[in-house]
């Protein structure tokens, strides 16, 4: 299909992200908790950032257990040349900064030596803030397994 006729086909489907377009509600289906196993709702939203692309921004919400989980999907083609954003955090105000990150675009903080590598995150719709403490609970994920299995591998070497 040509770039023309996928637009053609798209172009009723994503729409520019507007706050005040009141026709743009999410869809809202039932879906599994994955955390509880009960029924929660998931909300759909296809949409496109103006320079950037096609998204769609799901939120899945449990009031069972309470779990909630949002993402940003890329809907559209990954672009041949990717783009490089610099920020100066000087203030505590700046870590509040909203950025949507794709799941494969990479962060690097060089003053920490610190990077989150590309596809190791989901896309997101975030904070500064909360793409650290993300990548601080992925860290910390299975750590006393991690320690255990070191512990065994330096017993046997």
């Amino acid at each position: 299909m040509s770039v023309i006729e996928e637009e053609r086909v798209r172009g009723g489907v994503f729409k520019d992200i507007n706050a005040e377009d009141e026709d743009q509600q999410p869809t809202v289906i039932e879906s599994l908790c994955m955390n509880c196993y009960e029924n929660g709702s998931t909300r759909l939203l296809l949409t496109k950032i103006p320079f950037f692309k096609e998204i769609i921004i799901s939120s899945f919400t449990c009031p069972h257990c309470n779990w909630t989980n949002t993402e940003i999907q890329s809907a559209g083609r990954i672009q041949e040349q990717g783009v490089l954003y610099t920020l100066q955090v000087k203030t505590k105000e700046d870590m509040n900064r909203e950025v949507v990150k794709s799941d494969s675009a990479s962060t690097r903080i060089p003053q920490l030596d610190f990077e989150i590598p590309a596809f190791t995150q989901n896309g997101s719709l975030s904070t500064i803030e909360g793409l650290l403490d993300r990548a601080v609970a992925g860290l910390e994920q299975d750590q006393p397994i991690r320690k255990v299995c070191v512990l065994f591998v330096n017993e046997v070497h």
